[in-house]
């Protein structure tokens, strides 16, 4: 069986530290003494009176702060008594894209000397168009709302979607009461990103991994020869956890036990193949199906398989893109552009839509990358499209290394 590259990432990555009693206080003023550029919020969270966000050298959000706890001094019935050093540390959410992300906050801690008290929240997530057996999964989610399907543990749901005239839609599902500490969600990434906040970044992440030819269009090449849109799905699990080293797990009537552990720590996550074994790990147990038996106990129904995890292998990052959002109007140009040509044969309109067209996806490339060359940007531009035309069966490496080398021959090629 031929492996499957996973997109596996981490979407949150949080910690509960305490500052160091030599530094105190690791405030604002602090950070910008080393160099740093501060982002502060005028006002603090419900536990914290300072809140702030460290950026890296291209002013992209890197570390999020929050310390100065409101209850240090006085006790809270909500939240007790913070010790005045206490803080929470969070990686932002585009440097948990990193093949590195578990480093890059590791680092950051011990560079500045926080002790770690816990891991207070970590997302897990991995990102597909189809499930590993060629179930769609919006089918799977359709009869698993009418009953065909059936889920073990976690008997708390919510579901979000669309009523329309001729049926519902389901977008969202997610398990797990408020206070769990393991939260399951199945949900439409696609969807997300069109109609709340582009994430380059993510877009980018797909392209390696194969889910998608083109990240500025998300679009793929079918079987057909011909492009089309993937809908991207995603599988988050979402570990909120006071105990410092094991996984608890919950059943249907609500019930803890520890009948099966595994360690909770930053090293657990340190790579993407790490990444894989804890996202697989979890799935065994919270994104577990039935085919549902009437009469028949639910354990003892036949198991729906979804995920295999047998034959598998990561994706690689080598870059992260911007966080900043794409410029919807490009798009709307674009797709007018594109009804403009056809309906315009003439040979001068024609080579003029597509020159515009082809400078439209130059530049939403330039836009997405932060800290790149012109030359840079040239070799993404050419990687999309011998992706599109020679397939993704081709090594990504050995195309970067091709490409690169035509780059080195001049600008004659553009």
């Amino acid at each position: 069986m031929a492996k499957s590259v996973r997109c596996v990432n981490i979407d949150w990555l949080e910690v509960y530290c305490k500052e160091s009693n030599d530094l105190f206080p690791c405030d604002a003023q602090f950070f910008r003494d080393r160099h740093y550029t501060v982002r502060e919020r005028e006002y603090g969270t419900r536990q914290y009176r300072e809140m702030f966000v460290i950026l890296d050298k291209d002013n992209e959000p890197f570390i999020e702060v929050r310390r100065n706890p409101v209850s240090s001094s006085v006790s809270s019935a909500q939240f007790g008594i913070y010790d005045p050093l206490s803080c929470h540390i969070r990686l932002s959410n585009r440097y948990c894209y990193a093949d590195n992300a578990v480093d890059l906050l590791a680092e950051f801690l011990q560079q500045y000397d926080y002790t770690v008290q816990r891991l207070y929240r970590l997302d897990l997530c991995l990102d597909f168009e189809k499930f590993d057996r060629g179930d769609d999964p919006q089918k799977i989610v359709t009869r698993y709302m009418d009953g065909t399907y059936t889920k073990i543990n976690q008997g708390n749901i919510a579901a979000h979607g669309a009523d329309r005239w001729e049926a519902r839609t389901w977008s969202s599902l997610s398990w797990g009461a408020p206070k769990s500490m393991v939260s399951t969600k199945l949900y439409n990434k696609t969807k997300e990103l069109s109609e709340a906040k582009d994430k380059p970044y993510i877009r980018y992440a797909w392209w390696r991994a194969g889910l998608i030819d083109d990240f500025r269009d998300l679009t793929k090449m079918g079987s057909d020869g011909q492009p089309y849109k993937p809908t991207i799905w995603r599988v988050e699990f979402s570990i909120r956890s006071e105990a410092r080293g094991w996984y608890v797990y919950e059943d249907c009537s609500g019930q803890k036990t520890k009948t099966l552990k595994r360690e909770h720590t930053l090293t657990t996550y340190a790579a993407k193949s790490d990444q894989l074994k804890a996202f697989a790990f979890l799935a065994h147990h919270y994104f577990h199906f039935k085919k549902y038996e009437a009469g028949k106990r639910k354990d003892l129904c036949e198991d729906k398989v979804l995920f295999d995890f047998g034959f598998h292998e990561v994706y690689s990052l080598d870059r992260l893109l911007t966080s900043t959002p794409k410029d919807r109007t490009l798009d709307a140009l674009k797709k007018r552009l594109r009804l403009f040509k056809m309906q315009h044969p003439d040979r001068q309109v024609s080579e003029a839509c597509t020159s515009l067209l082809s400078f439209i996806d130059s530049l939403s490339v330039r836009q997405s990358i932060p800290y790149g060359t012109n030359n840079e940007a040239k070799l993404l531009q050419l990687l999309i499209e011998r992706r599109m035309t020679v397939g993704k069966e081709e090594d990504m490496t050995q195309s970067i290394a091709q490409v690169q080398a035509l780059l080195t021959l001049g600008d004659v090629l553009f």
